[in-house]
């Protein structure tokens, strides 16, 4: 007999759930995921250690934005980690920065603009995972924000784009890069930056693309490594993966 699924964690006010169901074109194995719709005046003002989240004190402090961002994305978290282990714990976050998974799992958070999403998988099968979200960024903008995205390569490649494309080209490889972060930070323990990487296939009808880390980040991560990436839509947001099998 095959047991019944948990119930959904309630999510406070001002909290819109989205569909829970992978929303890239590949699957992962044992991934789950989960994504809402929030409204910062209204998570902020919330006792967060009712949901079981707790904010440090340079949280409690912070503008009311970064703490609703903060929750609204422990809150897809949960979400998530209740899909795949059955429990119900918020990660809280490490000395680095990234969240503090359970062990045993691995898993990436995103905000963007009153939307929150979060991935988790075992670590059985994922050595590591990064997603992230982000608003099409205008044309006009895309060019001028350019250099400090890209790198020589990537933006000779833009300039043979038009105005539709351009702004999606952008912001994909901005997106990818920050998922890539996501992903390969807690492996190298390094920091890494927009011009470390690029974008060396981008195919947007398929929905994949492929980043060639430009600097060794660690015995297992030379300059010359290539990952593969997905890019799906959320409303009007792009949202990147990259997951890093664990044979990787």
């Amino acid at each position: 007999m095959t047991a019944s699924p948990l119930p959904s964690l309630p999510l406070p006010p001002g909290c819109q759930p989205l569909d829970r169901d992978w929303p890239w074109r590949q699957s992962l194995a044992s991934a789950q995921f989960s994504a809402m719709r929030f409204e910062t005046s209204a998570l902020a003002a919330i006792d967060s250690s009712t949901y079981r989240i707790e904010l440090s004190e340079r949280l409690l402090a912070s503008a009311d934005k970064r703490r609703a961002e903060y929750v609204a994305g422990r809150l897809c978290a949960q979400q998530a980690l209740q899909g795949l282990t059955h429990e119900t714990s918020a990660p809280g976050q490490t000395s680095a920065g990234p969240p503090a998974w359970p062990r045993g799992t691995v898993g990436s958070i995103t905000h963007s603009r009153g939307l929150a999403a979060a991935a988790v998988a075992s670590r059985d099968h994922v050595a590591g995972l990064g997603i992230d979200a982000e608003a099409r960024i205008p044309a006009e903008r895309a060019r001028r924000l350019a250099p400090q995205i890209l790198v020589e390569a990537e933006r000779d490649w833009l300039a043979t784009l038009d105005d539709t494309a351009a702004s999606e080209f952008v912001t994909t490889a901005f997106s990818l890069k920050e998922s890539l972060f996501k992903a390969l930070f807690p492996l190298v323990e390094r920091r890494f930056y927009f011009h470390d990487a690029r974008l060396i296939d981008w195919q947007p009808a398929e929905r994949t693309a492929t980043l060639e880390l430009l600097t060794t980040l660690s015995p297992h991560w030379p300059a010359g490594a290539r990952l593969a990436g997905q890019v799906t839509e959320i409303d009007d947001h792009l949202l990147t993966l990259i997951a890093i099998p664990r044979q990787s």
